[in-house]
């Protein structure tokens, strides 16, 4: 009774009701069944909408359209030709790929024919492809005198005007440059606090900038129209000449918003040139995309259904674990570990939830004829969009890992998690020992290597090229040139200590774990599901007492069987109380216990069953046919008697 009281937290039998195994098995084969649908719409809803190649080309397209292709800019029949993406290192090869492959792109000029377009037909790319807003250009800068200059040099010349790296105490607000009064170059040489943040290759950028808006759609110069590719590239070569980037910028972004109508999708193209205080250009290129709108089609009608049907079986769950552990408080502190990993699960699928309805509402403000509006909401759409896929992936990460829940009672998968237990205390120790290692060996690196070898630039890019120098191994002529000595010293001992000995180490304490599980476990296991049985059981017990309920009345077969299974229960019960308080056995020795006589009872319960059937069909292929025999004799001999009765006293 201490043992059951533990299990309940100290309440008693009658207040807290012990859960059985096979009710315990039964609630498995449930949830069991309800993981595999919640799954399958889960799956549904994730991979069906990233599962059509259109959305991954018009990315790659973009990408190859903007940053991988040199085009020929034709202005005032001057033709210019610009350089690579990549290929830019300098502030004038910089001014050079905006002016060329950058507008040639954007206000492109010929179709795909190779015929001119009209002037309602620019503003696309590629054909299809809706330059919406207007082509944004923009920098961060950096106060001057924010060095730290050594005495040594104080007096040099060319160090009075010297910028550091940029970061927000850094950050230049301050009005520079001429002064404009065309509304156009109003925020180029002013702070406008209201632009988005952005990131590059070295760093995040916080909001707002000195930007300017280039046209995008027709464009007017007093009252005569001329060409949008014309005025934008007359406003760049003003800007170049005014040095609107000089030695106080440190990041410059060039930013388009497109909209794809066939595929119903979203593309922000963001061309990034960080101009660290090392020197020369870094430049980044990033294409962001989201769907305009998500619910169009019957299929994305469908999607939302399943959706739906996936938010109320969440709710569902989370019900039925809060009334099943008021009810069986003791099996709280049992399932305690799946119950977190459920948790994190609940946790991941709100956020997803919440942040992909943030930028629903963020494309639903979307307002096409304004530039600034339009760079704002696609960027809020686009994190909210990126937060709301990492939410989900991660969901679908513990969605996966909670089927070793139901796993774990299957009997040939067990040997394996069963082997992964024994063998998670000793791997704990070596996983402490390998960072150790991977840490000393990535310090050693960066000291060493730091200035020569990319991989080593900072400590978390030496960790993490450490840890791949496991798998995919080093090049020896790499660090062979970076130290002469040092380097094929370094090179040899990580090869030594760490991929011939401490991975194979790793490699030992699993395979040991394994021998000692199928040494200890050799022949018990069986082809067996207890959960999907023990459902099983219950299916057919509710199927036969709804189609057989009329036996009983008649005092047939369902009240011998329920008689029957009371009868053998409190007999089992008497038992199992008298072992326990005859034999001093151990928590789990009695749970192991109930165990075998939960499976004698199912099994005597199995046995009255068949027994009670064979008595039936008994009673109705023989004794059923010789009463109805009995019964027409009956009546014959009383038709008789009363036909001679008649004849009597007629007489």
């Amino acid at each position: 009774m201490s043992e059951v009281k533990a299990q309940t937290g100290g309440a008693s039998l009658e207040s807290a009701p012990v859960l059985t195994e096979h009710a315990r098995n039964s609630r498995l084969g449930r949830q069991l069944l309800g993981h595999i649908v919640f799954l399958v719409l889960f799956s549904i809803v994730t991979i069906v909408p990233m599962n059509d190649p259109h959305y991954e080309t018009f990315t790659l397209n973009m990408r190859r359209i903007f940053f991988h292709e040199a085009s020929i800019l034709q202005i005032q029949n001057a033709t210019s030709t610009g350089p690579r993406f990549t290929d830019v290192n300098s502030v004038g090869f910089l001014w050079k790929w905006i002016r060329g492959p950058f507008l040639s792109t954007v206000y492109a000029q010929d179709w795909y024919s190779g015929s001119s377009w009209d002037d309602e037909d620019q503003g696309s790319i590629a054909g299809s492809n809706i330059v919406v807003g207007t082509v944004n250009l923009r920098q961060k800068r950096v106060r001057s005198g924010t060095c730290i200059i050594p005495e040594e040099f104080m007096g040099a010349n060319d160090l009075d005007d010297c910028v550091s790296d940029f970061s927000p105490a850094t950050e230049d607000k301050e009005v520079f440059g001429p002064f404009f009064t065309e509304p156009e170059w109003a925020t180029a040489f002013a702070y406008a606090p209201n632009w988005h943040e952005f990131h590059g290759s070295l760093r995040s950028y916080t909001p707002g900038a000195f930007a300017i808006e280039l046209p995008a759609a027709r464009c007017m110069q007093g009252t005569v129209q001329v060409s949008c590719m014309t005025k934008a590239f007359h406003m760049l070569m003003d800007l170049e000449s005014t040095g609107w980037i000089d030695h106080r910028t440190r990041v410059v972004v060039a930013e388009v918003s497109v909209y794809n109508p066939p595929l119903n999708r979203l593309a922000l193209i963001q061309a990034v040139f960080e101009l660290p205080s090392s020197g020369g250009i870094v430049p980044y290129a990033h294409v962001w995309t989201s769907t305009y709108k998500r619910y169009v089609t019957t299929n994305d009608y469908a999607l939302l259904g399943f959706e739906l049907a996936l938010i109320l079986l969440v709710v569902f769950d989370i019900l039925e674990k809060v009334v099943f552990y008021r009810l069986y408080k003791g099996e709280s502190k049992r399932d305690r570990k799946w119950d977190i990993l459920d948790s994190v699960f609940y946790a991941a699928f709100i956020v997803a939830i919440a942040c992909r309805i943030s930028a629903h509402n963020f494309l639903a403000g979307l307002n096409l004829d304004a530039s600034l509006a339009v760079q704002s909401h696609l960027n809020g759409a686009m994190f909210w969009n990126g937060v709301s896929d990492s939410a989900t992936g991660f969901a679908a990460w513990i969605l996966w890992l909670r089927t070793f829940k139901f796993l774990q009672e299957f009997s040939l998968s067990r040997p394996i998690l069963e082997t992964l237990t024994n063998a998670a205390a000793p791997l704990t120790g070596v996983c402490v020992v390998g960072l150790c290692i991977l840490l000393a060996f990535a310090h050693v690196g960066l000291v060493s290597f730091g200035s020569q070898i990319y991989d080593f630039r900072t400590m978390g890019n030496a960790i993490v090229s450490c840890f791949t120098f496991i798998f995919a191994g080093m090049d020896y002529e790499e660090f062979r040139v970076a130290g002469a000595f040092m380097g094929p010293v370094y090179f040899f001992i990580f090869k030594l200590f760490v991929v011939l000995i401490y991975v194979r180490f790793f490699v030992v304490v699993v395979i040991d774990a394994y021998r000692q599980v199928m040494d200890q476990t050799r022949g018990r296991w069986s082809f067996s599901f207890p959960p999907l049985k023990a459902l099983a059981d219950d299916l057919s017990r509710w199927w036969y007492e709804d189609k057989q309920g009329s036996l009983e009345s008649m005092g047939g077969k369902g009240a011998l069987a329920e008689k029957h299974r009371t009868s053998m229960r409190n007999v089992m019960a008497a038992n199992d109380a008298s072992a326990v308080s005859e034999h001093p056995l151990t928590h789990l020795d009695a749970r192991e216990m109930y165990k075998k006589l939960q499976e004698q009872i199912d099994g005597l319960e199995n046995h009255v069953d068949t027994r009670v059937d064979m008595v039936e069909k008994m009673f109705l292929t023989t004794v059923a046919p010789l009463i109805e025999t009995l019964d027409v004799l009956v009546r014959q001999q009383t038709d008789n008697a009363a036909l001679s009765a008649v004849r009597t006293a007629n007489k």
